[in-house]
């Protein structure tokens, strides 16, 4: 590894910037959201944040009532093509916003990137992402994300999730929007609920 750095490659709703800097700066995203502590290290990201496409199966369950709906999880080991926004931060803020999703606080969670990296995941508790896994390398720094031990059960998203989803990828492809909608419609749990048509709509109507 050749520096401390790594692209955590985000999925759900960390995918929009707005978003995901919660987790690095505190705060809430809306009222109704948990208040997030941010990083011990709260710099923002490095500056580019590419969307990679891989070997990966996106799908949605569990529910959340913050969002309405099931949250999203990603299968690194069924290859059903799906994508994610690398965001390049460093391993320490890694950890911290790992802490965060799994309801801890920064700095009571260790993770050894190195062990992850050599076994590509490990397991860190039993909540909803307690599996962090790495994808691969980009650009000479492993790709690191969290996600479900097990897939669960399909649970239709909620709309204001799938919003969320969705401007995020266009803040990163703003001219591939059809792109996106299909690679979310081939996620699980995703049709029937939702079709072409109407996850455009979300995307095309005022915010």
């Amino acid at each position: 590894m050749n520096s401390d750095r790594l692209w955590y490659a985000a999925y759900g709703s960390n995918v929009l910037q707005a978003r995901f800097l919660l987790y690095l700066k505190g705060g809430s995203y809306q009222e109704g959201h948990r208040e997030h502590v941010g990083a011990r290290d709260r710099q923002e990201p490095g500056r580019e944040s590419p969307v990679i496409h891989g070997p990966w199966h996106l799908h949605f369950g569990l529910s959340s009532s913050r969002w309405g709906g099931g949250v999203a999880f990603l299968d690194p080991n069924n290859d059903q093509g799906a994508s994610v926004r690398c965001w390049n931060i460093t391993q320490e803020q890694f950890v911290d916003v790992a802490a965060q999703e799994n309801g801890m606080l920064p700095g009571d969670l260790e993770i050894n990137i190195d062990k992850v990296v050599a076994e590509k995941q490990v397991e860190i508790g039993t909540s909803w992402y307690a599996r962090v896994v790495c994808l691969g390398e980009y650009r000479g720094q492993p790709v690191m994300t969290f996600t479900s031990s097990q897939p669960p059960k399909p649970n239709p998203p909620g709309e204001a999730y799938l919003k969320v989803i969705l401007e995020g990828f266009l803040e990163a492809e703003p001219t591939l929007l059809g792109q996106h909608v299909d690679r979310l419609l081939r996620a699980e749990g995703v049709a029937p609920q939702w079709s072409r048509e109407t996850l455009v709509g979300l995307v095309n109507r005022a915010t």
